[in-house]
């Protein structure tokens, strides 16, 4: 007989997780035995706790064979899987003729708890986005308040997918047909390649945790066909005469720019990340063998690196009373440095090319629209790289621990690189 439960609400099935094709070709395998419920596009699956191979279960009756060299605890399970179908229909027919409508995130919790045992951590457990929230919440006070928005972010996404499919998200679901039908739905949100990466990242980092921890057992997202999209982006630098420009432009009808360029000067010569060079403090100054510097911990790496007080850093502090420009919020910072470059006249075209949509987009703009907080430090890396200092020299101040990561933030063309070679002394 067919024991598949359906009515006019839903219909609830067993079966074994890899599908029947895959498991034929190991029949002896074992693989969990998970309910389905779907409703009208509305779906979830419940593992059951259970598994089987596919010599031992009847596909058709949903339920382990039984009768001659049938396994031990067969009648066990399948009395298991009898008792979960009868309540599960029970609390469909009930929610539906209370409520009129099918809460589909309460019936999957309320057939975790029966599966599971009435214990609350159970239902957390197989629900992706709670456990995924705890855990963001429990690690808010230990991470960076960006790093916090980038998780919230994907889970407000984790979110609109179970909504757009109807269906509640377990660690069970996270397969590469999920996989695809994510990075599918956040291309139809118009986000870029390198936004959808860093969102499976984030992804990546829940379900590790969970598995860490023993609540899952899917290794799915381990594999190289779950990874990260990402593409080389088009970053731009400033040469040393931009910098020269925007160091003698006269910004005294306009002091928020003033004040703002001052800022981005400073990373420009210092080669530090905005978190670290927006707010330098006088307490900041160390003096080594008569000499002053910069003392920077750095707030990403924790790494500390020592910068010299360079003339072109004197001639901005003189402006403070000898002391660092105060900090400007962010924000204010990035809009202010691209007001400042505009106006001062980078009107450079350059090209930029990148993916949205899941489309290449190719198009040209001004280049002040590119400059951004960052540019400063890669400004300082690539010139220094022009100018052929050696390569160990410069990560000293710029804080790189390898080679690979540095030249990351070199994007210079190939005449300019082979230069640069030139200058290190590589034909000497």
């Amino acid at each position: 007989m067919n024991t598949t439960l359906g009515s006019t609400h839903g219909v609830f099935r067993f079966g074994l997780k890899e599908s029947l094709n895959s498991l034929s070709a190991t029949p002896k395998k074992e693989s969990p035995i998970m309910l389905h419920f779907a409703s009208k596009g509305k779906r979830f699956k419940k593992s059951t706790g259970y598994k089987c191979s596919l010599n031992h279960w009847d596909a058709t009756k949903q339920r382990i064979r039984t009768g001659k060299g049938m396994l031990a605890n067969a009648y066990k399970v399948n009395a298991f899987l009898n008792d979960i179908q009868v309540y599960a229909e029970e609390e469909l027919s009930s929610m539906v003729k209370d409520d009129g409508s099918i809460d589909l995130k309460r019936l999957s919790n309320l057939i975790g708890f029966k599966i599971n045992g009435d214990d609350e951590t159970d239902k957390e457990s197989t629900d992706l986005v709670v456990y995924s929230d705890n855990l963001l919440e429990s690690k808010r006070k230990r991470i960076k308040i960006t790093t916090y928005r980038s998780y919230r972010q994907t889970l407000r996404l984790l979110n609109l997918y179970e909504k757009q499919y109807e269906i509640v998200l377990t660690f069970e679901d996270i397969d590469l047909d999920f996989y695809r039908s994510f990075v599918e739905m956040l291309e139809d949100e118009d986000y870029s390649l390198n936004s959808i990466g860093k969102h499976i990242k984030n992804l990546k980092t829940f379900l590790n945790d969970a598995l860490i921890n023993g609540v899952s057992s899917n290794i799915i997202f381990k594999s190289r066909s779950f990874a990260a999209p990402k593409e080389l982006t088009t970053h731009i630098y400033l040469t040393k005469e931009e910098i020269k420009k925007l160091t003698n432009f006269d910004f005294s009808e306009n002091p928020s720019l003033e004040h703002a360029m001052d800022i981005f000067l400073i990373g420009c010569h210092t080669g530090q990340r905005v978190s670290d060079y927006n707010g330098l403090l006088k307490s900041d100054i160390e003096v080594i063998d008569g000499h002053n510097f910069i003392k920077i911990q750095q707030k990403k790496t924790d790494n500390f690196v020592h910068f010299p007080i360079t003339e072109e850093i004197k001639r901005i502090m003189k402006k403070y009373d000898n002391d660092f420009p105060p900090k400007l919020s962010e924000p204010v910072l990035r809009r202010n440095i691209k007001n400042a470059c505009s106006k001062v006249g980078f009107e450079e075209m350059i090209k930029v090319s990148y993916t949205k949509g899941g489309k290449l987009v190719e198009k040209e703009v001004p280049k002040h629209t590119l400059i951004k907080t960052h540019t400063a430090r890669r400004s300082f890396c690539t010139n220094h790289y022009i100018d052929g200092k050696p390569i160990q020299n410069i990560m000293l101040f710029s804080g790189h621990k390898t080679e690979r990561e540095f030249f990351k933030y070199i994007r210079i063309e190939k005449k300019q690189e082979a230069l640069a070679v030139l200058k290190s002394g590589f034909f000497n």
